[in-house]
């Protein structure tokens, strides 16, 4: 059984709380250990002056507020003292994407689990800010309650997974991950391949797609979903599914009428864009009614903790 950690920014709203109700299944996975990071937003510790003394007032400030965080954190571990699972806190003072990043590097964290911001409000943490830089520039994995994510958190029951492939290596590195979980939780898998004919396709004369040329697509598609869905290697229920059309609205349209518990799937890496880069069809997902676990490419070779226990390394 892997060793894992994993990291949990809390900001002192239910909404961040939320998060807390997946920990049970990180637990499952081999997560022995949770990092509840806070961050009092400040800067204080910027070596600028200001007229008056008002560093000081503001570095008074952001110690009244770390006094508060680590109060607030204290609560929530101790809520977790039956858990067994191991917890540590850390608070910090300065921007807080930035810190909690830091952290994440400080403690080795092998994954970041984050809950966003709601359909109604908006908190500090708020997808499109802070989370949304923490989600991009996290060196692992990162596991995201969006803010439209419909199914019940707590308990949190896993029963259907979905991975979107594009049939490139990159999306395939889910794979392993995803029948991972499976094997773990009993879940089945959904695979789903999204056809949209390049836009170079249309015909000039007639204005439409040849039906010669996406009839081949989608047969191609079709047979690369059963390969994989035999590849796959897992003992519970695969299901493959072909769609066409735009690939971010045919994915919600899909999770909204198959829904599934937690999509497994691959983002950009540090070095480079690919084709589903976070801020298109991952960004979008992120937006859809389930939790989505964002996967970091292998770059140099070198595999998640995540990725290489699902392996079984």
């Amino acid at each position: 059984m892997p060793d894992l950690t994993a990291l949990v920014p809390l900001d002192g709203t239910k909404l961040s709380e939320s998060a807390l109700s997946l920990l049970p299944f990180l637990q499952s996975l081999g997560c022995r250990r949770a990092c509840f990071v806070s961050v009092w937003e400040s800067d204080w510790a910027e070596p600028r002056a200001t007229p008056g003394g008002g560093t000081g007032e503001m570095k008074e400030a952001a110690e009244r507020g770390r006094a508060y965080l680590e109060a607030y954190l204290k609560l929530r571990t101790d809520a977790l003292k039956s858990s067994g699972m191991e917890v540590e806190t850390v608070v910090r003072v300065g921007r807080a994407a930035e810190e909690v990043l830091h952290v994440a590097r400080d403690v080795k964290a092998d994954l970041v689990l984050i809950a966003t911001h709601g359909r109604s409000g908006v908190s500090r943490w708020r997808l499109g800010s802070v989370a949304d830089k923490i989600i991009n520039a996290a060196t692992c994995p990162t596991l995201v309650i969006g803010p439209n994510v419909e199914i019940k958190l707590a308990p949190y029951e896993l029963k259907r997974i979905m991975v979107p492939l594009d049939g490139s290596e990159i999306a395939e590195e889910a794979l392993p991950v995803a029948r991972w979980i499976a094997e773990t939780s009993g879940a089945g898998i959904d695979l789903v391949r999204v056809v949209a004919p390049p836009a170079m396709a249309v015909d000039p004369m007639v204005g439409v797609y040849p039906v010669d040329l996406i009839k081949a697509m989608e047969e191609g598609a079709t047979l690369y979903l059963d390969r994989v869905a035999k590849d796959i290697g897992t003992s519970k229920p695969v299901r493959t599914q072909l769609l066409s059309g735009p690939v971010s609205e045919e994915l919600r349209r899909y999770l909204q009428a198959n829904p599934a518990d937690l999509v497994v799937m691959t983002s950009h890496g540090r070095q480079g864009i690919v084709r589903w880069a976070l801020g298109s069809v991952a960004d979008r997902l992120l937006h859809g009614p389930a939790p989505v676990l964002v996967l970091r490419p292998e770059e140099d070779g070198a595999a998640s903790r995540l990725t290489a226990a699902a392996r079984g390394e």
